[in-house]
């Protein structure tokens, strides 16, 4: 509801009232007032009265001095009538007061109204105990008239009534008709002959009527029709009908006011090649380099969207070399007889500009080095528009900040210099959180965790985690320093301590006791690329069961013992180009792994994985997300079998939904249980699909999926017809009190006799 917007239509006749009364005064003596007097007041004091008079006892009134008194008293609102008279040497002041409005009413207002339409008026000085003013009151009856027709209801009707009451008062009532909605039963487009019309009004928001329950687009609005008539015109002149025009368009009104009918004249004119390019201003760049950067070949057919993009590309290229005003227009410079287009990028680069100030707001918690350091744009640099854009995003990618926004502002008195501003909103940092979680791996859960993601506001983060499920419990503390140097080498530290009764929940039972220190630094090679490298300890001990224990574990308990102590070397290289690290909408990831158990240690083994994420932006804000992983575990040295705690594991949410987890590939004897393999390959396409509940998608996700994958004991075992495929749906949320909440339901395409599936599955929960 917009607020409404009334014009003073009081002002013609008070300037007229003026005109009359001062009249009076132009043949009156001048005279010193000796006092003053005021006649036909009823709830105004004299005193009130006297606070609006420029004149008092010991001035002259004349002619002058006449017509600003009446001017001031008029332009207090009090009075609808005002007369100066005199007698002798003291000075009358005849008013008529404003009535006050008793009662103000608007009924009947369903589809138009509501407590900001009320607010709107009260501020306006329509409400109970105002003074009453009807220009006011006309005002808010055309308003109300335009806000119905714009939402098509062209057949409203708005009756005022205006009901004088005792000591000056007056009750008002609105009655409103609101009537049928209009609605647009024809659109016809007259003089396409190389489009259908069926063809153009794909473009158009304005519909026309039709089945469809709730429908809206069917409504007529002038400012809709506006944008569809530049949305045809943009249609044709993307595909080279440069001389295209909108004749005339004629809106008829039926007589009941029950359908609008909307004809549309155009003139296609003809099709317009592009002859060639060419460059004029102060270009500054390299004329190969322009040609790069336009999408306009000779020979082509003129497309003002690509000529538009063309100017664009060239604009943030010179705002990436400091050019931060530079301003590029395509002219087309036309050849009618041959119908063809010079195209003429002028470009205007305006001044180099240099970044005076980086300036920080928002952050109440964080200190301004923690942010400073994110950033790519410098203070004193040429500005460049990708750094400042990196720059934001580096920001919003932080686990303290929700959102960032930029701001780019020339500084006052300078032409060659700009202020940077960020605006942050920062989450909560630290948290202490007691809960329940599921999850079809490892059942329910019970976790406690205490986290700081910007202790002190440094960025560092303090995690304390503690985890009791159906197969493990668990204790974590870790520490990141994200910039253990000022080149932005990472380092984390952990120590851990497991207890666990069986690899994954649906697996033959073996006690293992793990307790370990991992030390992991994160060094940046570019912009988008890192290196991971540490160094892990462990001390695991496994104790095995004569009735619950498969044979293939008993066989790696007598071949390697029970106790191992294990050296690990860990290492890794990402590329991350995603906007978000959760719920992403663009960008990429690929991560390869290795960890290794060195020699010297209990076991020796070495694990190798891959994991990729491509996020593709489709129309209508959809989104493709398609996941690929592989993985390889073999032992190596004195070590001949992996042990089974290092086994890759299928199935459930995270690889192929639709099968139990970790219910695919090997089994054991001889229980016939999920033992894992050496290889895992799975991969996962989705269609993201926007929620109307939440525009930026931030919290919750909707996607149809399909997924493949499974586990093979040994590589040389891969089959493409082994691999398990599912299709479904899935819904995922953050929820405030359990975490991410993921659900899905899935159809296996392609299950085999012995395989257990589980179409509903269900994850939530803080722990994973």
């Amino acid at each position: 509801m917009n607020r409404l917007k009334l014009s003073k239509t009081a002002i013609a006749a008070t300037l007229a009232a003026l005109a009359f009364h001062a009249h009076a005064q132009d043949d009156a003596e001048r005279f010193t007032i000796k006092e003053i007097r005021a006649e036909g007041l009823q709830r105004l004091e004299i005193g009130t009265v006297l606070t609006y008079m420029p004149l008092a006892a010991g001035d002259e009134l004349n002619p002058g001095t006449a017509k600003q008194a009446i001017r001031a008293l008029y332009g207090s609102g009090l009075f609808q009538d005002v007369q100066l008279l005199h007698d002798g040497d003291t000075l009358i002041i005849k008013v008529q007061e404003r009535p006050a409005i008793s009662t103000f009413k608007i009924e009947g207002n369903d589809k138009i109204g509501g407590d900001e339409l009320k607010k709107s008026l009260k501020n306006m000085g329509l409400a109970d105990g105002e003074l009453f003013r009807r220009d006011l009151l006309d005002g808010v009856e055309q308003e109300l008239r335009r806000q119905y027709y714009a939402n098509g209801y062209y057949d409203v009707g708005i009756e005022s009534k205006v009901t004088e009451e005792p000591n000056n008062r007056v009750s008002i009532n609105i009655k409103v008709t609101e009537g049928t909605v209009t609605k647009i039963t024809n659109i016809n487009i007259i003089g396409n002959k190389v489009f259908s019309t069926d063809e153009l009004l794909k473009q158009f928001d304005l519909k026309e009527t039709n089945w469809v329950p709730f429908q809206r687009s069917d409504r007529y609005s002038k400012q809709s029709l506006s944008g569809d008539l530049e949305k045809l015109q943009s249609y044709y002149q993307d595909r080279g009908y440069l001389k295209f025009s909108v004749d005339s368009v004629q809106v008829q009104l039926t007589p009941d006011k029950k359908s609008i009918y909307i004809t549309i004249n155009i003139t296609e004119g003809d099709v317009y090649k592009v002859k060639t390019r060419r460059y004029s201003g102060n270009t500054i760049l390299n004329e190969r380099y322009l040609e790069v950067l336009t999408s306009t070949p000779d020979g082509s057919t003129f497309s003002r969207k690509q000529a538009t993009e063309s100017a664009d590309r060239i604009e943030a290229a010179l705002a990436d070399i400091g050019f931060a005003f530079a301003k590029v227009t395509p002219v087309p410079e036309v050849d009618e007889d041959k119908r063809e287009v010079t195209l003429n990028y002028a470009v205007d680069p305006g001044k180099r500009a240099y970044v005076r100030h980086i300036l920080f707001t928002g952050n109440t918690g964080t200190n301004d080095e923690t942010l400073r350091r994110e950033m790519r744009q410098l203070e004193a640099a040429p500005f460049s528009k990708s750094a400042v854009e990196r720059s934001r995003v580096r920001l919003s990618r932080l686990p303290f900040i929700e959102n960032a926004e930029v701001d780019t502002k020339p500084v006052p008195g300078t032409d060659d210099q700009v202020d940077v501003s960020f605006k942050v909103k920062e989450r909560p940092p630290g948290s202490v959180q007691f809960g329940v979680g599921y999850s079809g791996s490892y059942g329910f859960l019970i976790t406690g965790q205490v986290t700081h993601t910007n202790f002190l506001g440094t960025g560092n983060r303090l995690d304390l985690s503690a985890e009791n499920n159906t197969v493990a419990k668990s204790l974590n503390l870790s520490w990141s320093d994200p910039y253990f140097t000022e080149d932005g080498i990472s380092q984390t530290a952990s120590l851990f301590y497991r207890t666990s009764k069986s690899v994954i929940r649906y697996s033959s039972g073996f006690d293992t006791n793990t307790i370990g220190f991992n030390l992991t630094y994160g060094i940046p090679l570019s912009e988008y690329v890192a290196l991971r490298a540490g160094f892990g300890v462990q001390d695991i001990a496994v104790q095995t069961y004569a009735n619950s224990t498969s044979d293939q574990i008993l066989n790696f308990v007598v071949e390697n013992g029970t106790q191992f102590f294990t050296y690990e070397l860990r290492t890794g290289i990402s590329y991350d180009t995603r906007n978000r690290t959760f719920f992403a909408t663009r960008g990429a990831l690929h991560s390869l792994s290795a960890d290794v158990a060195l020699p010297g240690g209990d076991l020796q083994y070495y694990n190798v994985s891959y994991r990729g994420q491509q996020y593709v932006p489709l129309i209508w804000k959809f989104t493709l997300e398609m996941n690929a992983s592989v993985g390889v575990v073999d032992a190596y040295g004195a070590t001949n079998v992996v042990p089974p705690f290092e086994n890759f594991f299928a199935g459930g949410p995270r690889t192929v939904r639709g099968y139990r987890d970790g219910s695919l590939g090997p089994r054991d004897t001889p229980f016939n249980n999920p033992y894992g393999g050496k290889l895992r390959t799975t991969g996962q396409t989705n269609l993201i699909i926007p929620l109307p509940i939440e525009s930026d998608g931030k919290s919750t996700r909707l996607e149809a999926f399909w997924d493949i994958g499974n586990v093979f004991a040994e590589p040389q075992d891969f089959s493409t017809h082994d691999l398990r495929q599912s299709a479904g749906i899935a819904f995922s949320w953050f929820t405030p009190f359990l975490g991410l909440l993921d659900l899905s339901y899935s159809f296996p395409l392609n299950s085999q006799f012995e395989d257990r599936k589980d179409r509903f599955q269900i994850t939530f929960g803080s722990g994973f």
